[in-house]
Order: C-alpha cells, then sequence, then structure tokens
C-alpha cells in the first residue's frame, strides 16, 4: 500500500492556527523547499501529525539562532516538535564548507543540547510521523516520551510543547512524570540563556 502523503495524512486531523501571508510566501518561496511552501499555502500553520509537529512562522523563531550556531545559509526554523525540538531548513547558499553541504533538515535537540540530520525535505514530510513504530524508533525523533504521555496530559496548543521542568540542562531529570505543557519559545529561551549555546559549532 502506497504510504500517504503529508497532506493526505492530515486533511482531516489537522489545527490550522493561522493562514500564511502572500508576504511571508514570497520572503520564502525561494529559500525554502516547493512542498512545504504548498503546505503553506493550503494548510496555513498549525499543529499536524496526530500534535507530534507544529509548522510555524520562520520570522517568529529569528531569536533561536542567537543560541544556535548556522553553518550554511539560509538556516530557516520552519517547525516545532511536541517536545520542544527545532526543524531547520539548511539551504546550500554558503559554499565555504562544501557545495555537497546543505538543502537538509536539520534537527536541534533542545532537550539534550545537540543536533542531527535528518534528511531532505521531501523524506521528512512523507515520513509516517503518525506511525508509532516509527516514532518510537528513538533513531529519527526520539519521540518516546510524547507517545507515552499524549494521552495522559492535557495538549499543547499552539505555540506549546511538552517540557522538562526543570528542563535537563538546568538539572532536571528525564522522567516523563517532569513533563508538563509549557510555551515552546520560553522553553527554548530559557535552556538557550542557561547554556549560552544549545548548539555551538565554534
Amino acid at each position: 500500500m502506497a504510504r500517504l502523503t503529508f497532506e493526505e495524512r492530515n486533511q482531516n486531523n489537522y489545527v490550522r492556527h493561522a493562514e500564511v501571508s502572500l508576504e511571508t510566501i514570497n520572503k520564502y518561496k525561494n529559500l525554502l523547499p516547493g512542498e512545504l511552501i504548498n503546505i503553506w499555502q493550503t494548510m496555513g500553520f498549525g499543529i499536524f501529525e496526530d500534535g507530534f509537529l507544529q509548522l510555524v512562522n520562520p520570522d517568529e523563531f529569528e531569536f533561536v539562532f542567537e543560541y544556535i550556531d548556522k553553518l550554511l545559509e539560509p538556516s530557516i526554523v520552519f517547525g516545532v516538535t511536541a517536545l520542544g525540538d527545532l526543524l531547520i531548513w539548511e539551504g546550500n547558499q554558503n559554499w565555504t564548507i562544501s557545495p555537497d553541504e546543505g538543502n537538509r533538515v536539520k534537527l536541534i535537540d533542545v532537550r539534550k543540547c545537540n543536533a542531527r540530520i535528518l534528511g531532505d525535505m521531501d523524506f521528512l514530510l512523507n515520513f509516517t510521523l503518525g506511525d508509532h513504530t516509527a516514532i518510537a524508533n528513538k533513531s529519527y525523533f526520539d519521540a518516546k516520551p510524547f507517545l507515552e504521555i499524549k494521552e495522559k496530559q492535557s495538549k499543547p496548543e499552539y505555540g506549546q510543547c511538552y517540557g522538562y521542568v526543570p528542563a535537563l540542562p538546568l538539572g532536571g531529570k528525564a522522567s516523563n512524570n517532569n513533563l508538563q505543557v509549557v510555551d515552546s519559545k520560553s522553553y527554548i529561551q530559557v535552556i538557550g540563556q542557561a547554556v549560552g549555546k544549545i548548539v555551538d559549532l565554534g
């Protein structure tokens, strides 16, 4: 059986937060992959994949680069997971590293202050996040805590996520009992201010 596309998987099961303005579309249409721009145009910013993924306005997350070094340009935050981790599109306009680098999705694990490459945008959007087996396979999203608590706690609204209280870099314990619904931006700010650099490539 063919795997459903992102739009097919989410068409009847997502929470639309806002339309994406024409100004935002025009600003990013030559910087982000067409697949994502198409989703913005048809579905807007909102909560997808059974609550695991929020597609967000990159302009509202520029502040994260105070705490995360950029390797490639452009580096654009386009998503936040239910566990507060960031999805960043890394383009390929900076060839000082390598002409083969870039055009990929990077996950910034805010919880553990590290990063890893997930693959290209097409792979990410067509990866079945709603497949519990796939999510629980910690090699990709490290999303097991989400699966374990999503039916036990209130669901995060747009702009919120599950966060450890206190956050792990502040001495918190990685226990599901310590996960609470928190404001995503504030959670990232607190961790960034505490550690200085969530991801330091220097």
